[in-house]
This record gives structure tokens, sequence and C-alpha cells, in this order.
């Protein structure tokens, strides 16, 4: 009989000790779970920084900025664009009255390179935390390496006041963020927002060498990778005015690049990055 108990007792306690193993092993998987999607969002959070910065940067480097311009909201019929005689039709876009400040010509050399230089020297400094939590997320190693190059190639090019060679190596620099959220975001509708800025971006650095021939392949590019977003949209009402706004801004990027109105396509671009940056 005491036989018996003992082997009943054993039981219940091997019952017990695979119910609690059980609870714990989920708890400990709930909470690793929990861990990732934590650092996920902290990448997330680091990946927008960098995206914020290397724009920044990008438009220093040819002093513009939502201050450089006036836009002027107006209702217009032909009638009246035909009597203004004194206002070209190209300052027009979208019911928009265009009024252009000097600094989208005369000022694009005047460049506080020194600025540029400690924003940059910031990027140097958040990197040691980026790259741990990215590396966590498995991302592609190879690709992180670039990183810490092409911000030394940059800061010779500060150095130098090579304004071409930054603006490209800015551009490279921000299809490597592009390509590092492919990695571990799980999010397409992010993957595709950066991807499509990656070429608005590249556009805008060939800008700076009049290489219209390149901007228009990287518009088309981006135009491209938008149908993706566009797509993604139809169960998700709440972005589609941004969405439809920025579509037709790179429509308008396109028309820029076939006419080559430096200007233009600087105004629309830089309405084109602040729409995608609301998606």
């Amino acid at each position: 009989m005491k036989k018996y108990i003992i082997t009943i007792i054993v039981l219940l306690a091997i019952i017990l000790l695979s119910i609690g193993g059980y609870f714990a092993f989920s708890r400990a998987k709930t909470n690793a779970s929990n861990s990732t999607q934590m650092l996920k969002q902290k990448a997330l959070a680091e990946i927008e920084y960098l995206n914020n910065e290397i724009i920044e940067i990008m438009n220093k480097l040819n002093n513009i900025s939502y201050s450089n311009f006036d836009l002027i909201n107006k209702e217009i019929d032909s009638s009246e664009v035909a009597s203004e005689n004194s206002t070209s039709s190209e300052n027009f876009i979208d019911g928009t009255v265009v009024e252009f400040n000097n600094i989208l010509t005369d000022n694009q050399d005047k460049i506080d390179w020194d600025d540029a230089k400690g924003k940059l020297e910031n990027m140097y400094d958040t990197w040691t935390s980026i790259l741990m939590d990215l590396t966590t997320l498995n991302v592609n190693k190879d690709n992180l390496l670039k990183y810490n190059d092409l911000l030394d190639e940059i800061i010779v090019g500060l150095e130098k006041k090579d304004k071409a060679t930054c603006l490209n190596k800015l551009a490279d620099l921000y299809n490597l963020i592009a390509l590092y959220t492919k990695d571990f975001a799980g999010d397409d509708q992010k993957v595709h927002v950066y991807t499509v800025k990656s070429n608005v971006l590249y556009a805008y650095a060939a800008a700076t060498q009049d290489n219209w021939d390149k901007i228009r392949e990287y518009v088309s590019n981006a135009k491209q990778e938008f149908n993706s977003i566009m797509n993604n949209q139809v169960n998700n009402v709440a972005n589609i005015d941004i969405v439809n706004k920025a579509y037709i801004l790179i429509n308008e990027l396109e028309e820029d690049s076939k006419n080559e109105n430096k200007s233009i396509f600087y105004i629309n671009y830089l309405n084109l990055i602040q729409e995608l940056n609301n998606i």
C-alpha cells in the first residue's frame, strides 16, 4: 500500500513539475517576444532619427528649407494666369503661387560646413548604440559595416568642401537605412516609404550636378516603388489623402525632371519628402 502511495506522489510531482515547466517556458517565451518587439520599436525610432538627420544635412548643403520660399495659396483660373504677364506660368503649382527667395539660387554655395560636420559627428556618437540594436536584430552585417565607412567618406568630403561627393555619399547612407529596415522591421509599408525616399534623395543629389538623365532614372524608380504604397493603402483610409498628395508630387517631380527646372524641382522635392514623412 505504501509503495502505491509513493508511486502516486511521484507521479503527481512529475505532473506538477511538467505543468510548472510549461508555464515557465511560456512566460519566458512571451517575455522574449515582448523584449524583441520592444527592441524593434527602439530600432525603428533610431532609424527615424537617422532619416531626419541625413535629410537635414543634405538640405543644408544646398541651403534650402521650407523657410527658403513662400507658397501663397490662391484660387487661379486660366484667364488670370494669362493676364498676369509679370508672373511666369512655371511659378504656378496646383493652385499655388510660388514666390522664390534668392536663397534658392544665390546662396546655394554659401554652406555652413562646420554645422554639417557637427551633425555628422553626432551620428558617429549615436551609431555604437544603434549598431548593437541592429546586430541583435540580425541585420546584415556587411551593410552595417558600410555605415562607418560612408561616414568617413562624408567627413572627408566636408573637409574638402566637395558638395557633390557629400550629397552622393549621404544618399548612399540613406539607402543603407532602407536596407536595415527591410531586414528587421517586418513592416512592408515602412520599407517601401524609405525606399521611395532613398530614390528621391539620389535624384536630389544628382540635381546638384544637373545630371537630368540620372534624376529621371531615380524619379522613375521612386514612382514605381510608390505603386506598392498605393496598393497597400486600399484597406487603410486614414492616410489616403497624404498618399494621394505624395503621388501627385512624385508625378510633379517627374515632370520637373523632363523640364529640367531645378528651382521647381527643389520645391516639389521638399514637399514630397514632407508628405512621405507623414505616411
